[in-house]
């Protein structure tokens, strides 16, 4: 062999190591198993020349040869190995036929050692030049044409998955296709005995320069990556149902995907009508360019939701001729919808129901009572407490919790923890964060109290109770929630109970703010009502005691019986004020006690005792609805006020009749009267009787003289009241 011969060899031997080398440092990029076995099948390959090149006389030639059909057979399946992976093609063709390549190079060493298949098969010329008188052996040309077929099809592979890439990648592209070309080239002229004698055989060249070409692409990772997937394997692999119907509305073309998603084959579904699958809903005119709708299909896993968009297909005029119809499985979404939806629905009903406990509670024991097990049922938990801060300890500067609701927590546990510090590390965490705090294990936890670690719960979850007024945080509480068995409070538990949290912290702080203006309002009420009643009557005795004795001591002459008579007179009068005022201190229930004995407690425990004779006359089974003897017995109380404060009566007669239509009230006294043309109508309560009286659709009439007495009448319809007709004396 000359000299350049082996300069040849000893180059391509080397470049097959580097190529090698190259592929097990990129050993888990796709295609890199292939090139390892390329490089070892191009060394064997070589070093089969120059072990024929170096020992031509030796007795070695047979197992040159056998080399040279494993390094040919074996580079060639290698090649096609590496186009199936690097065009990501491997995903679809079964395993089973990726061993078939193997086939052929073993097939091969089989005929070649063993006799007379050898003689047979392999006579004539071989691949290292010598002929025979026979001619070229038969399985020489089929090993030939075996290689050439493999090279064929990686190289249109190649030549498919590089089509119409963008033009930053046609560099790498144009490498590895060339690199691919040139074994096919050789191959073809080594299949028509073209090939010059004594030259080493042109294909392990080749073979190599197509390793390197197949190296620059496990090196531009990147670039394999965007090369990995042709149009074909995206349209049969993608999740989405992918449908193409002609003119006609026939179906000539679909992916796996729209046969899973409508159950039908493919081999069924080619040539039906698309109407038969969609129904009327395929029956959209030409002029829409697409359409979005919702179909519901039964399959074994239940109710799939699809979502399909119909695009229509034009040719290069605008012509229609077809539609692309594309089915999108949209069960999760929907399924996660409709429970986000029956989520927000509980929270809302939830939260409803807690509104209206706080509307109808008593009091605010009973409002967190009822809240508590609102909470139980839908959140899964065997223990509830629930802390307030005590206002009282608070002005003071010592913030604490106390218990105000439990549900779960044995008695000697609620015996043991009356109050709790704020500051502690539980609750100071959960009220610092103005977050949820979940606690596993709590019994391990000494951090809490040991009532709360002897609950037997596996988790605890402490909710803070907060309110934001401006830039200010108030803190009102928290919600204390254990489980006693497992799973732990999730993420979306946590977020709907601290939802609620804050629900009822405001609840809590409008009726904090609620009571608090209610006293307020009271308290101004009782200051007026005492200045422009009792005082003033006080006073009056005052000044006039202080008149009478000025007028003593400056040797006035004073009648002592008349300054007697007039203080007696105040006195009198102020008693009867502070009676009044007592009374209306007093709750008055109607509903429960009715209309007539609220008139009758009034009579005798304000009236009775003022020295009048005070009486009631009432017809029984008065017939009338709860408002309207709401009404009635605020203007009587009105009318009895003005009796007491200015009419100076002995008697006062206080009647209730019922007809067949009207029930009338009637209030009468001999006091001193009044015109009732001249008297202010916005004084006296009388604009606070005529607005009662309207309410309930009735007629109050006032007749009065000076010094005859004064008579209210009020007439109002007779009603059944709603409930159940009340029958009282």
């Amino acid at each position: 062999m000359k000299p350049d011969t082996s300069i040849i060899l000893l180059f391509v031997l080397l470049t097959a190591a580097a190529i090698g080398a190259l592929a097990l440092w990129k050993l888990k990029t796709p295609g890199a198993v292939s090139l390892v076995v390329m490089a070892l099948s191009i060394v064997l390959w070589a070093l089969a020349y120059l072990l024929e090149a170096n020992q031509p006389a030796s007795s070695s030639g047979r197992l040159v040869n056998a080399a040279i059909y494993l390094g040919m057979t074996t580079a060639a399946s290698a090649q096609f190995a590496f186009a199936l992976a690097y065009t990501n093609r491997i995903p679809w063709i079964p395993r089973l036929a990726i061993l078939l390549l193997a086939v052929v190079p073993v097939l091969t060493q089989l005929l070649f050692w063993i006799e007379p298949a050898h003689s047979l098969y392999f006579a004539g010329r071989n691949l290292l030049g010598a002929s025979s008188p026979s001619g070229a052996g038969i399985w020489v040309r089929i090993v030939i044409l075996y290689a050439l077929g493999l090279v064929s099809c990686s190289v249109l592979m190649f030549l498919d998955a590089f089509r119409g890439r963008p033009r930053s990648l046609l560099l790498g592209a144009w490498i590895i296709t060339i690199g691919s070309i040139l074994p096919l080239i050789t191959l073809w002229v080594d299949s028509i005995d073209l090939r010059m004698a004594g030259f080493p055989d042109p294909s392990l060249i080749t073979f190599a320069i197509a390793g390197i070409g197949f190296s620059y692409g496990l090196l531009r990772q990147p670039h394999v990556k965007s090369m990995a997937a042709t149009r074909e394997a995206v349209v049969e692999e993608m999740d989405d149902g992918w449908m193409v119907v002609n003119s006609q509305r026939v179906i000539v073309d679909m992916n796996p995907a729209a046969e899973r998603m409508i159950g039908i084959p493919r081999e069924k579904a080619y040539g039906q009508p698309i109407h038969t699958i969609l129904g009327d809903a395929a029956n959209t005119s030409e002029g829409i360019q697409e359409l979005e709708m919702k179909r519901s299909f039964k399959s074994q896993e239940g109710w799939r939701y699809l979502n399909i968009r119909m695009s229509a297909l034009l040719d290069a005029e605008k012509r229609n001729f077809g539609q692309l119809i594309v089915w999108r499985d949209i069960t999760e979404r929907r399924l996660a919808e409709d429970a986000r939806q029956r989520a927000r629905d509980e929270m809302f009903v939830l939260l409803n129901a807690i509104s209206s406990e706080a509307s109808q509670a008593m009091n605010l024991e009973e409002f967190l009572s009822e809240s508590t097990y609102q909470i139980i049922y839908p959140f899964r938990s065997q223990v509830v407490g629930i802390f307030l801060t005590d206002e009282k300890k608070q002005e003071t500067g010592e913030q604490k919790f106390f218990l105000t609701s439990h549900f779960g927590l044995p008695a000697e546990a609620v015996d043991s923890m009356p109050y709790l510090s704020t500051s502690s590390a539980v609750f100071g965490a959960a009220l610092k964060n103005r977050e949820p705090l979940l606690i596993e294990d709590p019994s391990q936890n000494l951090q809490l109290p040991a009532a709360l670690r002897e609950t037997g719960s596996v988790c605890l979850l402490v909710l803070p109770l907060m309110t934001q007024t401006g830039d200010e945080n108030r803190v009102l509480g928290c919600i204390c929630l254990g489980r006693k068995e497992r799973p732990a409070y999730s993420q979306d538990e946590m977020v709907r109970l601290s939802t609620i949290s804050d629900h009822v912290a405001n609840l809590i702080d409008s009726d904090r703010r609620r009571k608090l203006a209610i006293a307020l309002s009271e308290r101004q009420r009782l200051m007026r009502d005492l200045h422009d009643s009792v005082s003033q009557k006080l006073y009056g005795l005052v000044a006039l005691t202080e008149a009478a004795q000025a007028g003593l001591e400056a040797g006035t002459a004073v009648d002592p019986t008349q300054v007697l008579s007039r203080i007696g007179e105040n006195a009198r009068q102020a008693v009867k004020e502070m009676r009044l005022f007592l009374y209306q201190m007093q709750p008055v229930d109607l509903e429960k006690d009715g209309l007539i004995s609220a008139l009758h407690h009034r009579l005798a425990a304000v009236e009775g005792r003022a020295d009048m004779k005070a009486r009631l006359l009432a017809d029984e089974n008065i017939s009338l609805s709860t408002d309207k003897e709401i009404a009635l017995y605020f203007i009587a109380q009105e009318a009895l006020n003005n009796i007491l404060r200015h009419a100076r009566a002995k008697n006062v007669l206080v009647t209730l009749k019922q007809g067949r239509k009207n029930v009338i009230l009637e209030i009468q006294d001999d006091g001193r009267g009044f015109d009732p043309k001249k008297v202010d109508r916005s004084g006296l309560g009388l604009a606070n009787m005529s607005e009662r009286a309207a309410k309930i659709k009735g007629k109050l009439k006032i007749v009065s003289k000076p010094e005859q007495g004064t008579k209210v009448v009020v007439t109002v319809l007779r009603e059944l009241p709603v409930n159940s007709t009340r029958h009282r004396r």
